[in-house]
């Protein structure tokens, strides 16, 4: 456990270090890698925060929303119910809408700038798979998985008929896109094992996995018998 404790600590150190590079923008669900929740921009102030007035509303067409959109380099991108939206943020007019096969996840998605081969790309859980969107045209991101998809279910352990999901969206660092797991633990208490995995974001590969429960000669396994 002292092992756990100690890569949570130095993850989150880490990334605490990292803060968004454009002011304007909102990058990620956090704002930013450490987790701040703040914006450093100035022009709303305690003097005048009384004075503020709808600027636009846009009705996604799913109930019971909780996402926290995103804005990177002047487009908002919101996730609701099946959906993944691309706004103007000045306006709210649609850029573009991409329907899912299957619920994405709650709390929005999460943005890559992309590289010299590959184009920005959005990423969010789709149900039990691992979805990647092109930030630009709004379509299933080329090379990546099957037509877009990667099944969450196939690498991890334990019932395979359990609920498994992405409630929020997945962490990024560099090139790795890495995924935690609701795995259904409410009730009944099975299904799949949570571990945390690290994938390709070009491909969807899967590159490591962590395993939350240690088995069989894995540190903290004595934990567990």
């Amino acid at each position: 456990m002292r092992i756990l404790r100690a890569l949570v600590v130095a993850l989150a150190c880490s990334a605490a270090a990292v803060a968004a590079t454009d002011l304007n923008d909102w990058p990620s669900h956090d704002h930013d890698a450490g987790g701040q929740r703040f914006s450093p921009l100035k022009q709303i102030t305690p003097a005048n925060v009384s004075r503020l007035q709808r600027a636009w509303s846009f009705d996604t067409g799913a109930p019971g929303i909780q996402v926290t959109p995103i804005v990177v380099n002047g487009v908002m991108y919101v996730a609701a119910g099946k959906d993944v939206i691309a706004l103007e943020p000045e306006t709210a007019r649609v850029i573009w809408r991409y329907t899912a096969p299957a619920a994405v996840s709650r709390r929005g998605v999460a943005y890559w700038p992309g590289d010299r081969d590959t184009p920005p790309r959005l990423v969010a859980g789709s149900g039990d798979r691992l979805m990647a969107l092109d930030a630009e045209r709004g379509k299933p991101a080329d090379g990546f998985g099957d037509a877009g998809f990667v099944d969450l279910k196939s690498s991890v352990r334990g019932d395979i008929d359990g609920g498994f999901s992405l409630a929020s969206p997945p962490a990024i660092y560099k090139n790795i896109i890495i995924t935690g797991g609701n795995n259904g633990e409410q009730s009944p208490s099975f299904g799949l094992c949570g571990d945390i995995r690290g994938w390709d974001i070009r491909t969807g590969r899967l590159l490591w996995s962590f395993h939350t429960v240690p088995r069989a000669g894995e540190p903290g396994v004595d934990t567990w018998e």
